[in-house]
């Protein structure tokens, strides 16, 4: 996935993907709502973009490029 940058905060880099349609739902092409309640203790952060009518459509991990 390629990523704009910004800028950062506090030495943070803020990255925010090109490319929006990991939060389109392939089914009806409807924009779904971020979900952080997925990530599991052991397991990092990660966001699912949920489709109201159609379930999780995408599971984004923000931390991906530090692992």
């Amino acid at each position: 996935m390629e990523y704009d940058e910004p800028g950062n905060l506090d030495g943070v880099p803020i990255r925010t993907p090109k490319d929006q349609g990991y939060r389109t739902c392939s089914e009806c092409g409807g924009d779904c709502e971020p979900d952080p309640s997925i990530s599991v203790e052991g397991q990092g952060a990660r966001i699912a973009f949920v489709c109201p009518d159609h379930g999780v459509q995408s599971i984004v991990d923000p931390f991906e490029e530090q692992r």
